[in-house]
C-alpha cells in the first residue's frame, strides 16, 4: 500500500504541471514551424532570383533579335534605294 501512494504521488500531475507541458509542446511546434516557414522563403527566394535571371535573358535575346532586324532592314533599304 506505502508503494502504490508513493507511485501515486510521481505520477499525478497538476494543472500547472499540465498547462507547462502544453506551453513547451507550444514552444517546441513555434520553433518547427519558424525553421519550415525559413525553408519556404529559401525557395521562394532562389525561385524569385531564377525569374528574374530568366527574364534579363529574354530581354536581351529580345534585344538581339531586333537589332539583327532593323540592320538587315537597313541593308535592304540602302541596298533598293541606291
Amino acid at each position: 500500500m506505502q508503494t502504490q501512494l508513493k507511485e501515486q504521488n510521481a505520477i499525478s500531475l497538476t494543472r500547472d504541471d499540465f498547462i507547462m507541458m502544453q506551453l513547451r509542446e507550444i514552444r517546441e511546434d513555434i520553433r518547427d514551424m519558424r525553421g519550415e516557414i525559413q525553408d519556404v522563403r529559401n525557395k521562394f527566394n532562389d525561385r524569385m532570383d531564377n525569374v528574374k535571371s530568366e527574364s534579363s535573358t529574354a530581354r536581351h535575346n529580345q534585344i538581339v533579335a531586333g537589332s539583327v532586324i532593323a540592320i538587315a532592314l537597313g541593308v535592304l533599304y540602302f541596298v533598293f534605294t541606291h
